[in-house]
């Protein structure tokens, strides 16, 4: 007799977390590499450039919200802020009324350095556009990635979601493609960061 846990035999479950596990690590290994070659030029890393990506989205942040939402730890947070904070691109701040949390903000010169590496952008340079090229020329579109954000979302609470839609929704908003280059959008970058 097979062991049944709910609606899945523990077999179905470990191949499946397994399959995971190895999937997600490759796929980490890609994007990793893919914003190594984006930010390297600009003197930050991986983690610092999520940081100021989540801080640009989220506005004024605890770090302990910035670890949670970037999936770090948070002594890997507040050690890449205030490398952030040395080089000019973000504050960190201490509320008169909550001294035991820090809060960090974007500087202008973050944000500006944050367009600068949007505008470097080119996807023939990215491994994730180079698997996925075959997947868009099928059927037109890039992946939506509904299951995995499903999962995602069933593990982490919407808030992750959240984060990265409305990154994703600003971005659109505040940049204008033109001639393959982004181009900030005047009317949208008055009113709200990238």
């Amino acid at each position: 007799m097979v062991n049944q846990v709910e609606d899945y035999t523990m077999k179905e479950a470990v191949f499946f977390s397994l399959k995971m596990m190895q999937m997600s690590k490759a796929l980490w290994r890609a994007v990793e590499e893919d914003v190594e070659v984006l930010t390297k030029p600009y003197g930050i890393n991986v983690n610092e450039y999520y940081i100021m990506g989540l801080v640009n989205d989220l506005g004024k942040s605890s770090i302990s919200k910035i670890a949670a939402l970037g999936s770090m730890h948070i002594s890997t947070a507040f050690n890449f802020s205030k490398k952030l904070q040395r080089r000019g691109y973000v504050k960190l701040l201490k509320e008169e009324h909550d001294k035991r949390n820090t809060y960090i903000i974007l500087t202008q010169e973050g944000t500006n350095l944050l367009l600068d590496i949007l505008h470097s952008y080119n996807p023939e340079q990215t491994n994730i556009h180079k698997g996925i090229s075959a997947l868009k020329e099928a059927y037109g579109i890039y992946p939506e990635l509904l299951e995995l954000e499903a999962v995602i979302r069933l593990i982490y609470g919407r808030d992750l979601i959240n984060v990265a839609n409305n990154s994703l929704q600003s971005v659109r908003e505040s940049l204008i493609e033109q001639e393959g280059l982004f181009r900030k959008n005047k009317k949208e970058i008055a009113s709200k960061p990238i």
